[in-house]
């Protein structure tokens, strides 16, 4: 009897399984394709929206104020605001926040910090530190870039002035109107609307009697009181924003440059010059939460002498501030090295390469001119930011964390290497390490590119 051919039972129950567990891989590789595809559309969206900010950048300048594109920078004590033209009226306004200096050792002191401070250009910066329903409570500064007070510790997220060494931070603004003096004039600003909406950020039709905007982050409109009224912002849009630090071979303010022109009050800290040249970095993000900032809470503050850190909810993830724990030799000399940086517990501690960051510390500069004992120098604090992309991560993600990062060298600025030189003293053979210079670094998230040129402003 001739056997027919066929299939047996355990072949086809196989058969089965491996169809499947095909259809189950399938099945994974869906959702996995999608969050792929989104990211993928995010980076074109942000690299085109980096390329329309490059150009415009490079047409109107959008780095440096001027009458029709001016600033608007508010102030640290009084929330008050001040729109600027020109560098210099920046500078004068920032000024305006330090102490009246007592005597001319003072005040060339104050002016030396003040022509050593930068700017952050933000067009989603809209917030006003004194504002009722939109202050964000220690340790956070809205007017700073990152946005942390300058006394933070950045693992505890404690705020201590008196016991806490000072970190360098930017002061952040944005565009405005300087022939309207309501608050929060500046959205008013043809120049910043334009720009704000060509990089995915508000379209702005002001009204004082109803809102007539139209926005991909945020509905915004200036009410009949001045109060801004706005929507909550939404998530994953592209935007960008303008560091502006100075040159770091700034000069020195000299005790004697302003010896016969010396008055005791608050205006004699506006720098009598200003640096020319300027490092101006534009970052251009794929996607951007800026709702994080306004909504971070301080539950419980923390304590400095217990090492209690502070309670925060919603600790933000758009701009985290890591304090730097060790840098190794390599960054005196070559562009890739690597850093050790430590965080707040529950920050998100994942970063991985292509993240980038802005490392900050002050410069310490000799105040001219020297008195013949060297060891009575008046030291005077310079801040340095430079921009850095991360290449290698080790570890999980958990702090602390160890990043190989590329970008300048983190070596002496020229003036400290003119210091060394002057007072015939060795150079250094290792780079400004944290454990003396105090240093922090800002992680931002889905940054596409920063773009860095050195220009002359006024």
């Amino acid at each position: 009897m001739k056997s027919r051919s066929g299939l047996t039972m355990l072949e086809v129950i196989f058969a089965m399984v491996v169809i499947l567990v095909g259809m189950v891989a399938i099945g994974l590789l869906i959702p996995l394709a999608g969050r792929e595809a989104e990211d993928s559309y995010q980076i074109t969206q942000g690299l085109a929206a980096g390329d329309s900010a490059l150009a415009l950048f490079n047409t109107t300048n959008i780095a440096q104020p001027s009458l029709e594109s001016p600033w608007c920078l508010v102030d640290d004590i009084g929330g008050n605001e001040h729109s600027v033209s020109t560098m210099q009226a920046a500078y004068d306004a920032a000024a305006r926040t330090f102490p009246i200096p007592q005597n001319r050792l003072r005040a060339a002191i104050a002016q030396n910090e003040v022509a050593g401070l930068g700017f952050c250009i933000d067009p989603l910066f809209w917030g006003f530190q004194s504002r009722p329903g939109n202050q964000v409570p220690l340790p956070f500064f809205r007017t700073r870039f990152p946005f942390h007070f300058d006394n933070t510790n950045p693992v505890l997220m404690v705020a201590d002035q008196q016991n806490i060494p000072r970190a360098a931070r930017l002061l952040r603004g944005s565009l405005t109107d300087p022939n309207a003096s309501t608050p929060g004039s500046w959205l008013r600003q043809p120049a910043a609307v334009r720009l704000a909406t060509m990089y995915g950020g508000d379209i702005v039709q002001p009204s004082t009697t109803k809102n007539k905007a139209l926005g991909p982050i945020r509905s915004v409109y200036v009410a009949g009181d001045g109060s801004i009224v706005a929507s909550p912002a939404s998530a994953q849009q592209s935007s960008w924003l303008v560091t502006i630090t100075p040159s770091e071979n700034n000069p020195i303010i000299s005790v004697d440059q302003i010896q016969g022109q010396f008055q005791q009050n608050v205006s004699f800290n506006q720098p009598v010059s200003i640096a020319r040249l300027y490092d101006v970095a534009l970052v251009v993000f794929s996607k951007r939460d800026v709702r994080e900032i306004g909504a971070t809470v301080v539950a419980r503050n923390g304590d400095l002498q217990s090492q209690r850190p502070a309670e925060i909810l919603n600790v933000p993830s758009s701009e985290r501030v890591v304090k730097v724990t060790a840098i190794d030799n390599e960054a005196l000399r070559s562009g890739t090295f690597n850093i050790t940086v430590e965080g707040y517990s529950g920050m998100d501690a994942s970063i991985k390469p292509g993240d980038w960051l802005m490392m900050s510390r002050f410069a310490m500069r000799d105040l001219l001119p020297r008195p013949s004992d060297a060891s009575m120098v008046t030291k005077i604090s310079r801040q340095v930011h430079r921009w850095y992309r991360v290449v290698g991560a080790s570890g999980n993600d958990a702090f602390p964390r160890t990043l190989r990062i590329a970008g300048k060298p983190w070596d002496w600025t020229e003036g400290e290497i003119d210091d060394f030189i002057e007072k015939n003293q060795t150079l250094p053979s290792v780079p400004p390490l944290p454990t003396a210079y105090e240093t922090h670094a800002v992680i931002l998230k889905d940054v596409v590119q920063v773009f860095e040129r050195q220009m002359e402003l006024r």
